[in-house]
């Protein structure tokens, strides 16, 4: 049996969620005789492998670049890349045009395994996921609701799906309380980004504290798309709160989460939230959004282990912040509770063992058959090809030569409709609304039924084939 995992990861940002589990999988895989390795996009402009390699040296990696090409193109190098490491098991982080590469090596090659792995539950990223279901071997979901939207709306076999929540890491250096009557101290930590992070929300909170009157500190940890415009907003509030960009991993363990009382998530979308199992495991109490997501996983409690207000209201985060402010009691039950709640729940070997054994298992079966009809049903949404050396109706692969060719002497060009490694497309708005609309009448009765009462830490029985 073949124990080659090839996963393809997005380069445009290097710290977060997805590249910290990223990270820890590697580690451990590679630690159990498993051989794993990062294929990292490259771009004219957001993708960079060799940014992405300096802050996680220890990956085994190699490039898959898309400079200048098309959407076609890039499926291209995909399949060059699949059939150059030839794995047992390929898994997409992110990487949208990576299941069409996969799934056309699969049609031709029956010895490979596609592995969704459900980063988020933006209605975008689960059509794109939903449309993928007579291709895929299994979906490994972190988000519990997540599972329920496949299994349920979207009609995947649930032996092909699963539910393994991800974990966090117990704290490395001891906590440094706050001098008594002290300012409460208050962290951001993940990915600088609008649509799913709602970081503009972050100088809305600073202002309504600042006009109630609320001491507080506030340390704003990450980079991304949105990191200027937010450095802009914050500026007024320069006294009170530090933006320090991208930090590792262990320098947010050794200097952020030990001398935080508070975490930040203001999300409108999450598939788990690792920086809340960070953050409960360090002894820092979550004040969340009750993002899509949040009832149906119970990771944060509400009232148990943190506090919770609706997306984009931060006049009732602000108030969360001032009960906390106010009553450093509770803050000191809070803390107790969620750090319990997240050492016997979301600890990393929890994790990547569920991982390992989901993984042993797929490995041993056969590789799911994908036909052609499969192949144009799945990826109907291809656009026209309308380049200059298409209209001309030079052969794909003469064109795909040709670009490549150009890129190592010219600067590559961006053609028609060649966006940059796209995360989601989405398809038609009302297959997006549909999601959205399940996605809520999931997590209602999530709500409803109390789920988010009972903790969602242990795998499902589910069993991947």
């Amino acid at each position: 049996m073949s124990r080659t995992v090839l996963f393809f990861m997005h380069t445009g940002s290097t710290h977060g969620g997805v590249e910290t589990w990223l990270d820890r999988s590697c580690q451990y895989l590679a630690g159990r005789g498993w051989r794993p390795i990062v294929a990292l996009v490259r771009g004219a402009a957001n993708n960079d492998p060799n940014r992405y390699r300096s802050h996680h040296p220890n990956l085994a990696t190699v490039e898959v670049d898309g400079r200048g090409m098309d959407r076609e193109g890039r499926v291209r190098a995909i399949v060059r890349c699949v059939r150059r490491v030839n794995p047992a098991i390929a898994i997409p982080m992110g990487v949208l045009d990576a299941n069409e590469g996969i799934a056309r090596y699969k049609a031709k090659n029956q010895n490979v395994r596609l592995v969704g792995h459900a980063q988020g539950n933006l209605p975008p990223m689960l059509a794109d996921l939903a449309g993928l279901r007579d291709v895929v071997d299994a979906v490994v979901c972190p988000g519990n609701l997540t599972r329920r939207f496949l299994v349920g709306p979207a009609g995947f076999d649930p032996t092909r799906v699963r539910h393994i929540p991800n974990g966090a890491d117990g704290p490395t250096v001891p906590r440094v309380t706050g001098p008594p009557g002290g300012p409460l101290r208050l962290v951001y930590v993940g990915r600088m980004s609008e649509g799913d992070k709602r970081v503009s929300d972050l100088p809305r909170l600073c202002r309504t504290l600042g006009d109630r009157g609320i001491d507080y500190r506030l340390t704003v940890v990450g980079d991304g798309p949105a990191r200027d415009a937010v450095a802009a907003g914050m500026a007024p509030f320069a006294e009170r709160a530090e933006m320090l960009g991208a930090l590792p991993v262990r320098k947010v363990y050794e200097e952020i989460y030990p001398r935080a009382d508070v975490l930040l998530l203001f999300s409108a979308s999450e598939a788990f939230g690792i920086v809340l199992a960070e953050a409960m495991r360090n002894g820092v109490v979550p004040v969340t959004s009750r993002y899509v997501g949040f009832q149906s996983e119970g990771l944060v409690v509400e009232g148990t282990h943190g506090l919770s207000f609706p997306v984009g209201d931060t006049a009732a985060a602000a108030d969360r912040v001032a009960a906390l402010a106010a009553d450093r009691a509770l803050l000191a039950r809070l803390s107790a509770a969620g750090t319990r709640h997240a050492d016997e729940h979301y600890s990393w070997e929890r994790c990547l063992s569920a991982w390992e054994q989901a993984l042993g298992t797929l490995a041993e079966a056969p590789s799911r058959a994908v036909s052609a009809e499969t192949l144009r049903r799945t990826f109907a949404d291809r656009p026209a090809l309308s380049g200059r050396l298409d209209r001309l109706g030079v052969p794909r692969a003469v064109t795909d030569i040709i670009r490549r060719a150009r890129r190592t002497t010219l600067r590559a060009a961006v053609p028609p409709g060649g966006e940059e490694w796209p995360l989601f497309r989405g398809g038609p708005a009302d297959r997006r609304a549909w999601v959205q609309q399940e996605l809520e009448r999931l997590e209602s009765g999530a709500a409803a039924a109390g789920v988010a009462r009972r903790p969602n830490g242990a795998p499902l029985k589910s069993k991947l084939i």
